[in-house]
């Protein structure tokens, strides 16, 4: 069994999967305070799926960049049960990547303070790497790649079909230490 987790953007995501189908579903928008109901609704979760967090063989969760307490709640989860059970597999994938999917798209999210996170992806994969612009800037990526969907903030995401398309996309955390959020700073 399988299990989805992003909090990267004030959004609590969680797909319980098995062999590439969906065996449940859960998405809650606009959470403030994610880091007080995130372990909870995780249980609840389990519990109507009839579940304990022991039968779940693999931890899938994105890494950010995303709001700050956000990225670091799936990443803390998935890094706890790792020390806990080193049994248990951990796959990370940045939230930009898992929103562009395998389009070809500019993949953006609120960065705050007129900013944004940017990434811009065709086939899955990274062209343009992961990184924090000033929304000014924006307008000359979009005329760079014009034939590029524009997918921004998760807004009209299909959230299941996202992640039985970016499953392969996911890198394999190899311990706990590399089980960390991304950051983006911006330096101008």
């Amino acid at each position: 069994m399988n299990l989805f987790l992003d909090t990267s953007n004030n959004k609590l995501i969680l797909i319980l999967e098995k062999k590439e189908e969906i065996v449940d579903f859960l998405f809650l928008d606009n959470q403030i305070r994610i880091s007080d109901i995130a372990l909870e609704e995780l249980n609840n979760f389990l519990q109507r799926n009839n579940l304990t967090i022991h039968d779940i063989k693999n931890f899938y969760a994105t890494k950010g960049p995303g709001s700050y307490t956000g990225v670091r709640v799936a990443i803390t989860i998935v890094k706890t049960l790792k020390t806990i059970n080193n049994n248990f597999n951990v796959y990370l994938i940045s939230s930009l990547a898992f929103q562009a999917s395998n389009k070809k798209a500019i993949s953006i999210l609120d960065a705050k303070g007129s900013k944004i996170y940017l990434g811009i992806y065709e086939n899955a994969k990274n062209i343009i790497a992961d990184q924090v612009i000033p929304l000014d800037y924006l307008e000359d990526f979009k005329s760079q790649f014009k034939d590029f969907e524009v997918l921004q903030d998760y807004n009209n995401i299909d959230f299941k079909e996202n992640y039985l398309k970016t499953k392969k996309m996911f890198e394999k955390a190899t311990d706990i230490s590399s089980i960390n959020p991304v950051y983006i700073k911006h330096f101008i």
